[in-house]
Parts: C-alpha cells; sequence; structure tokens
C-alpha cells in the first residue's frame, strides 16, 4: 500500500469579471508547430492565466485527466500549486499570453494587451471541451 499521497490539483476556472481590476504583466509565448511541449510551473497561491493569442494551443495539467484545445481569443486559469505543460496544436505557430498573480479576492482579470485589438472566438464546438473550463470573453 503506497502511503504518500498526492493532492489531485483543482480544476481549471471559468474567468469572470469581479469589481477589483488587477494589473497584471502578460509574457508572451510563442509556440512553434511540432516544438518539443513547454512547461509553466505555478506556486501555491497564484492563480495562472492563459489566453491564446494566435492558433490553437494543447495544455495539459499534471494530475489531471482532462486534456484542453484553445483557439485564438479562448481563457483558461488554474490555481497553483500546478504544472501547466503547453504546445502548438498541428502544423501552425501558435501564440500564448499568460500571467501569475497572488490569488486576491474579488478581483477582475483584465484582457492581454496584444489580445484587447483583436476579435474574440467564437465559443467552441458542442463537446470539444469540457464544460465551465474555457471562457471566450
Amino acid at each position: 500500500m503506497n502511503s504518500l499521497h498526492t493532492p489531485t490539483p483543482p480544476s481549471p476556472a471559468l474567468l469572470s469579471q469581479p469589481a477589483v481590476p488587477l494589473t497584471l504583466q502578460w509574457k508572451r509565448q510563442p509556440l512553434p508547430p511540432l516544438q518539443a511541449v513547454q512547461v509553466l510551473d505555478f506556486r501555491a497561491g497564484d492563480i495562472a492565466l492563459l489566453e491564446v493569442e494566435q492558433g490553437r494551443v494543447w495544455v495539459t495539467c499534471d494530475g489531471l485527466l482532462e486534456d484542453y484545445f484553445l483557439e485564438a481569443g479562448q481563457r483558461l486559469s488554474f490555481t497553483g500549486p500546478v504544472r501547466l505543460r503547453v504546445s502548438a496544436e498541428g502544423h501552425r505557430p501558435a501564440r500564448l499570453n499568460w500571467a501569475q498573480h497572488r490569488a486576491v479576492t474579488g478581483a477582475a482579470y483584465p484582457t492581454p494587451p496584444a489580445a484587447a485589438s483583436q476579435p474574440k472566438a467564437t465559443a467552441p464546438t458542442q463537446g470539444a471541451l469540457p464544460r465551465g473550463a474555457i471562457s471566450a470573453a
């Protein structure tokens, strides 16, 4: 019997728009096609925010069974500690914007600077993504 217990990371959350705006430093992560998976680590108490700026991105979280496929304009967030693995899906380049911040009650999540001027993607097709995990807002 294994006496070690590894806690399951929390599922990603649908981003909401509470009242208090946050100032975040967004980082742009180019994801060339057919490149090795890149790892993003976030500490306990951090919120990881992801938004696809261009292309289609595959995201998986260590400890969760689900994989996520995000289109341009779609967002996803995770509460740390969490290790995310990301890559471009298919043969086209992708670009991922991501930010992290300490969890703040009632915080609003601003749009990444580059994505603010681009049209948002339409909702994913039925059954393509887990319900409640992705926001195209």
